[in-house]
């Protein structure tokens, strides 16, 4: 066996070129794999993270779609006054949300801004991590011209408890900052009393969105309500599970579409080693020949064979390791750098060796046929061989 071994790597090293190209297609298709396992793995996992702070008995409801992607009637106070009186609701709230000017400090930003029914959001948001105070408090019942920001307008734009900023040309006091979500959106938003908002976006009784917090995971009552009222079902009734089953859903298909195109790149590989290992028998027709003649028997050239082009797989393999490894750790810098802070991938030692188990495999099948190709050789016409 090591005899063997010493074998194949001389004939690897001896011909490096060919070596170098034969595995650059396995090279590819495993970088591609490993890479994108690791990031969908992140996604996933970011995107329980974000479900877990939203809280495991919060309903989310909002419009539907429609022509042209934008979102269909908003809701009125008559409709989140009826979500709430319904038993399997313990609270709800609507919330209004906009882009608008903000000026801190004399710079002024472009940031979302949601307005909310500041006497009664506490309760529905103090089970959702995404709305935990980290320095200051909440609203308080009345209260009007302060505002909540999230943890990035003040760890970045310096907008602290007590200080006066202008949303709109109007200044506001802020009373407290949220704690880091990692998700850029949230910690980049203001919350403001939704009154207060609709002056500024000369509107009124409207809301896009309702977040109701339930006492048991019933949103048949809510859907009839609401259809009631509107008349048709025009809405989105979305519960912790619904966002993450599509989610899961539109994830597994954009993984099915990447690992299809690394298989093919990966097949393309194989078809290179198959193609180097029936070259490597043909250049060494006579050197079978005489390894027959001295005693070698059929399985030992087999295996030979089989474990040249394993290793060419391997070799492939391990470099495209390496190289989907900075492609996934490039991907979680990137993420960092536009706020994403909870899209990170993941890398297990698993998917090394399954990456690694992979490439070697994907080379020993390559090489089967040159291989037993090889092993049926006849030494007499192997050594006539020219």
């Amino acid at each position: 066996m090591l005899e063997l071994v010493k074998l194949v790597l001389k004939f690897l090293i001896h011909r490096r070129m060919r070596t170098f190209l034969t595995t650059l297609g396995i090279c590819i298709g495993v970088a591609l794999v490993f890479s994108l396992i690791s990031i969908n793995r992140g996604m996933t996992e970011a995107i329980n993270e974000q479900l877990e702070a939203l809280g495991a008995d919060v309903v989310t409801i909002t419009p539907k779609l429609v022509m042209g992607g934008f979102f269909g009637k908003s809701f009125s106070q008559e409709e989140v006054e009826a979500v709430n009186r319904l038993s399997a609701v313990d609270q709800a709230t609507g919330i209004y949300y906009t882009s608008l000017p903000v000026k801190i400090k004399g710079e002024e930003y472009y940031l979302p801004v949601a307005g909310i029914e500041t006497e009664i959001a506490e309760k529905v948001f103090e089970d959702i991590e995404s709305f935990r105070i980290y320095r200051g408090r909440y609203f308080r019942k009345g209260e009007t011209g302060k505002v909540v920001v999230g943890y990035d307008i003040w760890d970045r734009y310096g907008a602290d408890v007590g200080s006066q900023i202008e949303v709109a040309g109007k200044r506001y006091r802020v009373i407290g900052v949220l704690a880091e979500t990692g998700n850029r959106e949230d910690d980049s938003s203001l919350y403001m009393n939704v009154e207060e908002l609709w002056d500024i976006m000369n509107t009124e009784d409207e809301y896009l969105m309702i977040i109701a917090k339930m006492r048991e995971m019933n949103t048949e009552p809510v859907k009839r309500v609401l259809k009631r009222i509107r008349g048709k079902e025009d809405f989105d009734v979305l519960t912790p599970e619904n966002i993450k089953e599509k989610t899961s859903q539109i994830l597994g298909i954009i993984n099915l579409v990447f690992l299809a195109v690394a298989s093919i790149s990966i097949v393309v590989g194989a078809i290179g080693v198959a193609n180097t290992m029936y070259i490597a028998v043909l250049e060494r027709v006579r050197e079978i020949g005489i390894m027959k003649a001295v005693g070698a028997k059929n399985h030992q050239i087999l295996f030979l064979f089989l474990l040249e082009s394993g290793f060419l797989g391997l070799v492939g393999g391990i470099v495209g390791i390496f190289l989907g490894y900075g492609v996934a750790s490039a991907f979680g810098y990137a993420a960092r750098m536009a706020g994403l802070k909870t899209l990170r991938p993941v890398i297990s030692a698993e998917l090394f060796l399954l990456s690694a188990f992979i490439s070697f495999g994907v080379g020993v099948l390559a090489g089967v046929f040159p291989a037993r190709w090889a092993s049926k050789l006849q030494p007499v016409e192997a050594l006539r061989y020219e």
